[in-house]
């Protein structure tokens, strides 16, 4: 009997037939495959188009800045953005856009758009947003944002500074203090459904979303700030001044109460970022002759160096000649003592004691680095000036003479106020600081302001009697416009001619005055400049003085009003 082919059962056949057709069957659905997922049907094609999804990435809520007493000064709040489906969307839509972004925006959506989306506006007012939805724009979508608000608009703007679209820190303690208060965005997807409505979708696994934010909390007191901030402004316009700068310190501790800048900026109004010159904080970022106002540190260091004594008498006549130049004065005052140099404000006696040999340049330049002239004061905010103190080599001919009077020099409000500080507090210069304390997400605390000192440039000695000085000033001499009754102020009035291209300007002035009350022991210490004021009035007794007075009275009612609040007495107000 013949032998089944090769020998092998019938069975085998069927066998390797059946794993052929199985293998045929597997390639083909595998042809198939691809065949759909790389040349869809148009049909399949638009349905998935009208159920895409996107990621976007928003801002989620930033950290908050508040004053010392837990006044909100930056908050994050919820807004609208809204953004554009070019596959719903109709050019001729645009115009309806026009009202509430603008022309210029407006625009941008009239002609064809590529992708699938595009940003109208971001972070848009809720009274606005509310409007726009309401018209039901096909193609217009919403997406919840938050939006970095301020409460007080200009309050402490230059202080408080201001972020970017995303929140992003840009200045002031937004930017110094970025690293607690910034919080990652947030990575949204929006999915359509069968029926094409926009669901927005949370993109963390969790399902939550962590800010990661901090918290910020500054010395200055709100209240404080803005009496600072009416006063000076009221003083810059009336007497028409470029700039304006005022300091509310304490100077037995160095916390900052109140920091104010003139032209103020509104931070909820991102379009008056654009004047450059707004922005700048004239208490950390400006530089200024600071005139008569530095007497009182240029005295302190004669009497330390033994260059002068309490028995020092001096002819002050209008002018005297100093090397290769003239120093001149307002008026001569005749025979004063030491001490009626600084209640006089006389130049020519002080440039005579500036110009003494015992005044050596090095040693001179030396303790007033020790005062903090020339480095910067090392505040928790950026863009901060060292000023000029030029090197003792460059001393030469009548410079020696004009340090002396507050000239050839320029220094920042914030230093002057700390180098005055000093004199107010029996002869420490302290760290001046503005924050009081930084917290990160979990409430922990990071960073704690703190008295330090950063120098002893004084004896005890030494400023008392510039205390006991500063306050006959304000009684007998130049300062009497910052007198107020029952408060016993002392200080100093500053007017220095401003130099341009190397010469100094006529017409051109920094008038100033800084006191401190009481002055026996002092707990608050203010320092008000307006610069380049226009008119025939420009002198610091003039016009800083009564700025000065005004912000002190209304300090005055303020701490009244809270003890009558709180049922407190008032017996020790003004020692």
């Amino acid at each position: 009997m013949p032998k089944s082919r090769q020998g092998l059962p019938k069975n085998s056949w069927s066998s390797g037939t059946a794993w052929f057709l199985c293998f045929l069957l597997i390639g083909c659905l595998a042809v198939r495959t691809v065949s759909v997922h790389v040349f869809p049907d148009e049909r399949i094609k638009r349905q998935s188009q009208r159920q895409y999804w996107a990621q976007v990435s928003v801002a989620t809520s930033r950290g908050d800045i508040r004053d010392r007493n837990g006044q909100a000064l930056a908050l994050s709040v919820p807004s609208i953005s809204f953004f554009i489906d070019p596959m719903y969307w109709s050019t001729a839509s645009a115009d309806a856009l026009e009202p509430f972004f603008g022309h210029e925006i407006a625009g941008k959506f009239k002609g064809n758009l590529p992708g699938r989306f595009h940003w109208v506006m971001r972070k848009v007012p809720q009274d606005i947003a509310k409007q726009v939805i309401a018209m039901k724009i096909p193609g217009l979508f919403t997406i919840r944002e938050s939006h970095r608000m301020y409460p007080h608009s200009e309050l402490a703007s230059h202080v408080i500074g201001f972020c970017d679209v995303d929140d992003f820190g840009l200045s002031g303690i937004e930017r110094e203090w970025n690293k607690a208060l910034f919080s990652p965005p947030q990575n949204r997807f929006f999915v359509r459904d069968a029926k094409g409505n926009l669901l927005d979708m949370l993109g963390s696994n969790a399902g939550m979303f962590d800010t990661g934010a901090g918290s910020v909390k500054l010395t200055l007191d709100s209240k404080i700030q803005q009496i600072v901030e009416w006063k000076l402004r009221d003083g810059a316009e009336k007497y028409n001044a470029q700039w304006g700068a005022g300091v509310c310190v304490n100077p037995q501790t160095g916390e900052i109460y109140a920091m104010a800048s003139y032209p103020m900026v509104d931070l909820n109004d991102r379009n008056s970022f654009k004047n450059q010159e707004k922005l700048k904080n004239n208490v950390t970022g400006r530089v200024y002759e600071p005139g008569s106002t530095f007497k009182p540190i240029i005295l302190g260091i004669a009497k330390e160096m033994g260059v002068v004594s309490d028995n020092f008498r001096f002819t002050c006549t209008k002018r005297i000649r100093v090397a290769d130049g003239v120093i001149g004065d307002v008026s001569a005052h005749g025979n004063l003592t030491l001490e009626g140099l600084l209640i006089k404000s006389c130049n020519t006696g002080m440039a005579f004691i500036g110009n003494d040999k015992q005044m050596i340049p090095y040693d001179t330049w030396g303790r007033l680095k020790q005062f903090g002239f020339g480095v910067k004061s090392g505040v928790e905010l950026s863009g901060e000036e060292e000023g000029l103190l030029r090197n003792p080599e460059e001393w030469l001919g009548v410079t020696k003479a004009n340090v002396a009077i507050g000239q050839g020099l320029a220094v920042t409000p914030l230093q002057l106020a700390m180098g005055i500080s000093a004199i107010a507090n029996g002869g420490q210069l302290l760290k001046p600081y503005i924050v009081a304390e930084v917290k990160n997400s979990n409430g922990e605390i990071i960073h704690q302001g703190q008295r330090r000192i950063r120098n002893s440039v004084l004896n005890a000695q030494t400023a008392k009697w510039l205390r006991q000085t500063l306050y006959k000033t304000v009684e007998e001499g130049t300062g009497k416009e910052a007198r107020i009754n029952g408060i016993p102020v002392a200080g100093k009035t500053g007017t220095a001619q401003l130099a341009s291209s190397g010469a100094y300007v006529k017409g051109r002035y920094a008038s100033s005055f800084v006191g401190f009350w009481p002055y026996e022991k002092p707990e608050y210490l203010l320092l008000i400049v307006l610069g380049e004021p226009k008119g025939t009035k420009y002198y610091g007794g003039e016009i800083a003085a009564p700025v000065f007075r005004a912000v002190v009275e209304d300090m005055v009612q303020l701490s009244l009003l809270a003890n009558a609040r709180s049922g407190g007495g008032n017996e020790n107000q003004g020692k």
